[in-house]
This record gives C-alpha cells, sequence and structure tokens, in this order.
C-alpha cells in the first residue's frame, strides 16, 4: 500500500481541504513561526485522521528556540521523517540530532550534477528522493526514459534508504509543482518502482498554492486510485491475458 500526501501550510482550512479531497497523509511545511506555534499546530493536526511528515524550514537564520520547536511538533506528529534541504542539515542537522538522536533527518535532493546525484545516493543515510529536482534540473528534461535509466540503478543499490518522496507531476517545458495528474506516466512508473522496494514512507504530490484545492486535490486522489485498482489480482490476470491473446 503506497501512502501518498498533499503538503500545505498548518492552516485551518487547508486540513480539511486534504480531508474533503481524499488524502490520509500530509507533509506539513514549516517556517520559524509555524514552529513557533507548535503546539496549536500539533492540536489541529491531531484533530484529523492524517498521517504526517515535516518539511524543515529553509531559512539560514534560525534561533535555537525553532530548533527546539520542530523537535517537538515532530513527535507531537509522530513522524518518521523530517525532510531537510543539505545546506540546513549542514547548519542545524548535529544540534537537532543533540536534542533528539533518533530523529531521522532526510536529506532533499535540489540541484545536483549527475555524479553529485550517485553521491547522494551513496553517501547519504536517509534520502528524500524528489523526482522533479533529477529530472528538471540533474538531468535538464530528457525523455522520461532517460530518467529511469538513471535511478533504477540508483533504487536498485539504495532504495533502502528512502525514508520520503517528492512526486509532483512534472512535464518538461512546464512550470514545477504541478499536480500529479498531469503526468500519468511519471507516476505511475514511480509508484511502480516504489512498490517494488516495498516503500512505506510518504509520496508526496508537492504542489504550488494554486493547485491546492479541492477540485486538483481530488484529481490526485483519483490517480492514485486507479494505480491501486491496477495492482489488485483481478486486474493483473486481465492485463495478462489480454498482452496473451
Amino acid at each position: 500500500m503506497l501512502h501518498v500526501a498533499t503538503k500545505f501550510a498548518p492552516i485551518p482550512e487547508a486540513f480539511r481541504t486534504a480531508l474533503d479531497a481524499g488524502f490520509h497523509c500530509a507533509e506539513l511545511w514549516s517556517d520559524a513561526a509555524v514552529l513557533a506555534d507548535w503546539q496549536g499546530v500539533a492540536e489541529r493536526a491531531s484533530a484529523h485522521p492524517l498521517r504526517y511528515g515535516l518539511h524543515f524550514p529553509n531559512r539560514k537564520d534560525l534561533e535555537p528556540k525553532s530548533l527546539k520547536h520542530c523537535v517537538a511538533l515532530y513527535e507531537a506528529l509522530g513522524c518518521r521523517a523530517l525532510v531537510i534541504h543539505q545546506p540546513h542539515y549542514d547548519l542545524y542537522g548535529a544540534d537537532l540530532l543533540r536534542l533528539k538522536p533518533d530523529m531521522v533527518l532526510a536529506i532533499e535532493n535540489h540541484r545536483l550534477k549527475p555524479d553529485a546525484l550517485v553521491d547522494w545516493f551513496a553517501k547519504t543515510e536517509h534520502l528524500t528522493l524528489d523526482v522533479e529536482h533529477v529530472w528538471k534540473f540533474t538531468l535538464h528534461d530528457p525523455p522520461l526514459g532517460t530518467l529511469w535509466d538513471t535511478l533504477d540503478p540508483l533504487l536498485k543499490k539504495h532504495g533502502h534508504k528512502l525514508r520520503h518522496v517528492h512526486l509532483p507531476g512534472y512535464t518538461p517545458g512546464y512550470d514545477e509543482h504541478r499536480p500529479m495528474y498531469c503526468n500519468r506516466d511519471l507516476v505511475f512508473g514511480m509508484f511502480d518502482r516504489l512498490a517494488r522496494l516495498g516503500y512505506d514512507g510518504l509520496i508526496v504530490s508537492e504542489v504550488e498554492m494554486e493547485f491546492q484545492n479541492l477540485n486538483d486535490l481530488r484529481m490526485d486522489v483519483i490517480l492514485t486510485d486507479s494505480w491501486h485498482r491496477q495492482q489488485s489480482p483481478p486486474a493483473r490476470r486481465e492485463a495478462d491475458s489480454v498482452l496473451n491473446r
């Protein structure tokens, strides 16, 4: 069972929209103000039946109290991983781990060159794989097959280190952070690979604010449900029957 999530700032209406769309999981965006209100955020979150992940602020000017608040919110949400970018891990990672030694800091890839992507897979203990970043910033928009040729050997060797996945419906030539349904082939191909790995973390449809509405979010849930239906034994038998005719 894959766990597909939406991502939003933890304001009351965003929780309700995610639930109404049919999501069961969410990644919460954060900044210093969100972390300062960690108790209020935790109360709002606990009022909704969602599994949560947390994204560390993309800031380099955080005060020590923000790190304490981050740890407190991570614990209150029952998170399995904290998504963090490499520069912020380098700056704050040691302090976060002093506060909570068992915290899973899952470093996200960003504008890595191909060799650096290989090193990131090999040398990073806990991974947040952003598939869009690989396609757009590392490979510079080749055909989809080239993305699979790049990722498949890395996932085979290092897939056990995946803790979190960002999977918008990216298509070369279009903007970032579009809904999953904008590229079914990408999303289904990644779902297939994660399922084969037995991946149990969150897979996040990370979308811009303009798409954080009931209709667009619901379309991503429908897309996910259609993939799950295709994995049922009757569906697989029917597909095999068609191929063997």
